[in-house]
């Protein structure tokens, strides 16, 4: 899952604090759902960002990246360092939809 900003903006760490807030109600939201529908995994985070001193980064957009920690890393992905996914992205987009319609739904105002 990955959570991108509406507004464009490269760097993380010039994020003002109406968009902290905003971020933080959104994460607490995904990860509580997250949560909920795949029985409480370990999850990995990633914060893409542009490095705040590269002028020429400008066309980057910032990201969240949050990596549900659902199987283990076996033989093939130890082999090739290609990893599987192992849900096709319509089958997990669907199941998420299912799963938040019968709970509450964070958007920030």
């Amino acid at each position: 899952i990955w959570i991108i900003p509406k507004k464009h903006s490269p760097v993380f760490a010039r994020i003002n604090d109406k968009e902290i807030n905003d971020f933080a109600l959104i994460l607490r939201g995904v990860i509580g759902k997250l949560s909920s529908c795949l029985s409480d995994p370990p999850f990995n985070y990633a914060i893409h960002t542009a490095p705040s001193n590269d002028e020429d980064a400008y066309n980057f957009h910032w990201h969240l990246e949050i990596i549900p920690r659902l199987t283990i890393t076996a033989g093939f992905e130890l082999g090739t360092g290609v990893y599987i996914n192992i849900v096709a992205p319509e089958k997990a987009a669907s199941f998420l939809k299912e799963s938040s319609e019968s709970g509450a739904t964070v958007v920030p105002a």
